[in-house]
């Protein structure tokens, strides 16, 4: 998914409980709202959405689908789709884009995780600006790892695709359903940060950046173990559990079955990320796979 921003960006949103447990995004957006945070910016608008307020009730991460897999181009255009989250993301399109002519310039969508993603920013474009973004965010907070989403497909199915430029920040780790001040202040942290390099943008004043941007780009999942019954008979491995983005080799232990006996990974070196997320358990997802992939800024300057 590409993205051309030469013009300035005007309005921007900010959005969290996307997904109704992770309460972080939620208090943020809430705070920010109530401190009037966009008066602090002179160059564009600020705006505020509070994505999933059922699930928020519910406290869970959604009701019927994941609203943050509802915003195809294909999937809003299909008026069979009227399940909860399908029917709010017609309406949150309507509002605030429509995708492909948006009255919003950008968009950035607060997550968390319970697995350890340290401060995570995920690109679903690779133009300039948006290599920019990362690269700011990367010289300006710590422990932050960029994922790039934009080779996984062309039309993207997240709530911040309905911009034509926008970013997700995700968290971790922590538990769903709670609040942590330590994973709220990196929040507002890589927030106030996007927003800062907006501004910085509009006024042609960035800073110089590197001329590579190293990123890691999923490319596949590992599901769990499971037995006769399709019930997971295996946990992640315990040498994994709380590491950020690790190196997995072959022969390396990925699971432990429940009889105490390891199983070892028979594939190729990989990063992995999300492991033992506890929102994908219901498709019995136990990690991702990720794959180094470096972005030159000099060769996006030349294509924009």
């Amino acid at each position: 998914m590409l993205s051309a921003t030469n013009k300035k960006i005007s309005s921007v949103l900010l959005v969290g409980g996307t997904h109704g447990n992770e309460l972080t995004g939620i208090h943020l957006v809430k705070q920010s709202q109530k401190e009037m945070l966009g008066e602090n910016y002179e160059s564009f608008s600020l705006d505020y959405l509070i994505a999933n307020e059922s699930a928020i009730k519910a406290n869970q991460r959604y009701i019927d689908v994941d609203l943050n897999r509802c915003f195809k181009l294909a999937d809003l255009n299909d008026s069979t789709l009227t399940g909860k989250e399908s029917k709010l993301a017609k309406s949150i399109n309507q509002k605030f884009g429509p995708k492909g002519n948006s009255k919003t310039d950008f968009i950035i969508d607060l997550h968390t995780s319970t697995a350890n993603m340290q401060t995570n920013i995920v690109i679903t474009r690779t133009d300039l600006f948006h290599l920019q973004l990362a690269s700011y965010l990367k010289q300006v907070l710590p422990d932050v790892t960029v994922t790039s989403e934009a080779e996984l497909m062309e039309d993207h199915h997240f709530l911040e695709s309905i911009a034509p430029n926008g970013v997700l920040i995700e968290i971790g780790p922590i538990p769903q359903g709670c609040i942590e001040y330590a994973c709220y202040e990196k929040t507002q942290s890589a927030t106030r940060a996007c927003l800062d390099f907006i501004e910085l943008f509009n006024i042609d004043s960035l800073p110089s950046f590197t001329d590579t941007l190293n990123t890691q780009s999923y490319y596949s999942k590992i599901h769990f173990p499971t037995d006769d019954n399709d019930d997971i008979c295996a946990s992640v491995h315990p040498s994994l559990i709380g590491k950020a983005y690790p190196k997995l080799n072959k022969g390396d232990p990925i699971f432990k079955r429940f009889d105490g006996a390891d199983i070892l990974y028979d594939g190729e070196p990989t990063i992995l990320a999300f492991i033992n997320e506890a929102a994908y358990y219901d498709k019995k997802i136990a990690m991702c796979l990720c794959n180094p992939i470096n972005f030159s800024l000099i060769s996006a300057s030349k294509n924009k």
